[in-house]
């Protein structure tokens, strides 16, 4: 479950620190594939099942400036993991930025 409360004041929002350890979680697992380990082999050892790795590992391939907009706390307020696990982005960054900018 995830909940997410903004009140604009004129500062910078909280980053969404959940959606940012999600896109880590990702690149370390996209690492762990490129160093030839198995989705099987992630997922014993991070406890979680295949479908949950292949589901996270997605966040992986996540346009470099939507990624640094969330580092930032830049990103639609729609932009969530929750949304993301919902709504997978398709590769294509430029149809990335397309659905984001509707969020």
């Amino acid at each position: 479950m995830e909940a997410k409360l903004i009140i604009e004041n004129g500062l910078s929002r909280a980053l969404d620190e959940t959606l940012i350890k999600s896109i880590a979680k990702a690149h370390r697992y996209y690492d762990a594939i490129k160093r030839g380990q198995t989705f099987e082999e992630i997922a014993a050892s991070e406890k979680l099942s295949k479908r949950r790795i292949l589901q996270v590992i997605d966040l992986a391939f996540i346009a470099p400036d939507i990624v640094k907009s969330v580092i930032h706390g830049d990103q639609p307020i729609g932009l969530t993991a929750k949304w993301l696990g919902q709504n997978p982005l398709p590769s294509d960054w430029q149809a990335q930025r397309r659905i984001v900018a509707t969020l």
